[in-house]
């Protein structure tokens, strides 16, 4: 039976599913980030060691067939003098990544590779590249050039990465918002903002790709200008990619070294206009819409490599 090493954290819904699905196929040992206190972690030049604390379950890294890393938290360090947090953060993020990168023979995917993938700016070069049609676009900490860029048409503003805001009490979300006409735009100096024309559309797309295999998906969404907000009523579809775009997204993915990403489109028109990748972006909720076979491939993926 193969082994598999999950990195994610203990609210992990999409991690409760596929080792509740497929425990009788895969051996799963699970690494919860933000319950890093509840493992005994051992890394010598010969092997890593990593054993649940209650001595439940253990694993050596060179037995462990495939990795796949998911979402990272961290624990919290209220107890900690804040000056030490920063730097406690950032060891237990080293080990963790380092687990990461050389964990298993086969991965979905290195956090290297993420970060590099999930990057805007990398982004649009290699979706520019691989000839893809995208709204004008504008990356920017130049307050002048936004207001002249959202002045020439009607634009909308979002983050260049996951616009998370986290409060002592709450955690929120920045998402894709209308630019205001004739608003003055500010504060971009040390804060640069993801900036694009506004693109009408009949509906979107979401396209999850698992080692070639493609799953696309038909959103029509009551909310017009981000499908992901909160208020949105949304009506989801099975939807076969035209082989052009599917091309181009499997490029994309050699280029960055992807055998799993998830692509955003608008569709007005017939025309798919690109907006993003996440090199790993959530699926479960479209699997257990319309019973895609995601689940199925990625485990297949991990299991084959």
């Amino acid at each position: 039976m193969h082994t598999v090493l999950i990195i994610t954290n203990t609210i992990d819904l999409t991690v409760d599913y596929l080792i509740d699905k497929y425990s009788d196929q895969v051996q799963f040992f699970r690494l919860n980030t933000d319950r890093f206190q509840d493992y005994d972690i051992h890394i010598t030049s010969e092997e890593t060691f990593i054993e649940y604390q209650d001595k439940s379950s253990s694993l050596l890294l060179s037995e462990c067939d495939a990795l796949y890393y998911r979402k990272i938290s961290m624990p919290s360090l209220d107890e900690y003098p804040s000056r030490y947090r920063q730097m406690m953060q950032r060891e237990m993020m080293t080990v963790i990544e380092g687990i990461a990168e050389t964990a298993g023979h086969f991965a979905l995917t290195r956090p290297s590779i993420i970060r590099k993938a999930d990057n805007k700016v990398v982004q649009l070069s290699i979706a520019k590249k691989v000839g893809f049609t995208m709204p004008n676009s504008l990356i920017t900490n130049a307050n002048q050039a936004a207001m002249s860029f959202s002045s020439t048409a009607k634009s909308i503003v979002k983050p260049i990465s996951v616009g998370k805001i986290i409060s002592s009490e709450t955690v929120g979300f920045i998402q894709t918002n209308i630019v205001e006409e004739h608003t003055e735009i500010t504060g971009l100096n040390n804060s640069p903002a993801y900036f694009q024309f506004y693109q009408s559309k009949d509906y979107e797309v979401r396209l999850t790709i698992v080692n070639s295999e493609l799953f696309g998906v038909r959103i029509d969404s009551s909310d017009k200008i981000d499908w992901r907000k909160e208020s949105a009523q949304l009506k989801y579809s099975k939807i076969e990619i035209p082989s052009a775009i599917a091309e181009k997204c499997l490029k994309m993915m050699w280029h960055l070294g992807l055998q799993f990403a998830a692509f955003d489109f608008i569709v007005s028109q017939g025309d798919y206009y690109f907006l993003e990748l996440n090199a790993n972006g959530q699926w479960l909720w479209l699997e257990e819409e319309l019973d895609l076979g995601i689940a199925e491939m990625i485990i297949h993926t991990l299991r084959k490599g």
